[in-house]
């Protein structure tokens, strides 16, 4: 287990090198060229990059995507002489971090931005108060992506405003209203009906894959951390611990999870390293 968690944070703790630097590097660029983004006359425009998903829970395995999320302050204009709008910088921040950090092969390491405010169709930075308006139970996102806000991580930027990002990822999550099960069981459903071609068993998406064993911690999570903190953790294992000792998840239970879940990914790992793409998670035949 040591030699596990070990590899999976000096793994994410790489990828939080080298996302700062290409966000210090893009961000210097760009101020030459447009000034520092500010909010009235003077005051600067906060900028934070949250990491989610295997990131967040500093959990990265070989190959894993990178899946980040960017938030800054408020709309404002820049302070040079060819001066754009905030959301304009940002956008242009976040493709140039993109494009600043290239892995030798496609399918290695690449930056998801997909867990963004309306996904593919949303801006690439978005500003708090948007964050705010999506976020929340009354606004577009969906049952799974209040799972997928446990594991945010604020990585880089403005301390103040990553306090905010925080606390509303907070209020969002760890409301008092249930978890929609439904609609997350027939997602579910879907994701082994249409990601798994028949006969093949896929670590990541078959029933009985590493996601299932994530879905069963979030679930937990979510459902007894509005009244308990230390349930919080976005690392799936620390997690799982902290269920086990508040009562939630049984000794045995907690053992056979812990076992596979390690299990688990160690395979995809050794998979990912054959295949050489993130992607490719199909056991092989047993008789080849």
């Amino acid at each position: 287990e040591k030699s596990f968690r070990d590899f999976s944070q000096e793994l994410t703790d790489l990828a939080e090198v080298i996302i700062t630097a290409a966000y210090q590097i893009s961000d210097d660029n760009l101020a030459t060229r447009y000034g520092r983004p500010l909010i009235g006359d003077s005051e600067p425009c906060g900028f934070c990059i949250c990491a989610l998903g295997k990131c967040g829970g500093r959990e990265l395995g070989w190959a894993s995507d990178i899946e980040m999320l960017f938030v800054y302050s408020e709309q404002g204009i820049t302070g040079g002489e060819h001066s754009i709008h905030n959301s304009e910088y940002f956008e242009k921040l976040v493709r140039m971090v993109s494009d600043t950090v290239v892995a030798r092969q496609k399918g290695i390491f690449e930056i998801d931005l997909r867990l963004r405010p309306y996904g593919d169709k949303g801006a690439l930075a978005c500003s708090i108060d948007h964050f705010h308006e999506y976020f929340n139970e009354r606004g577009g996102a969906l049952p799974y992506e209040r799972q997928a806000l446990i594991k945010l991580r604020v990585i880089a930027g403005d301390r103040p405003l990553g306090l905010k990002i925080e606390q509303a990822r907070d209020a969002f999550v760890y409301s008092a209203a249930p978890l929609d099960v439904t609609t997350l069981s027939r997602l579910r459903d879907r994701q082994n009906d249409e990601l798994v071609k028949p006969g093949a068993v896929n670590v990541k998406y078959s029933f009985g894959g590493v996601i299932d064993i994530e879905y069963y911690v979030q679930f937990l999570q979510i459902n007894h951390g509005v009244r308990d903190t230390s349930l919080r953790s976005p690392n799936t294992l620390s997690a799982l611990a902290a269920l086990r000792d508040a009562g939630h998840v049984s000794t045995t239970d907690y053992r056979n999870l812990l076992e596979a879940y390690i299990f688990l990914r160690r395979l995809i790992n050794a998979l990912r390293i054959v295949r050489g793409n993130a992607k490719d998670l199909v056991l092989p035949p047993r008789d080849s």
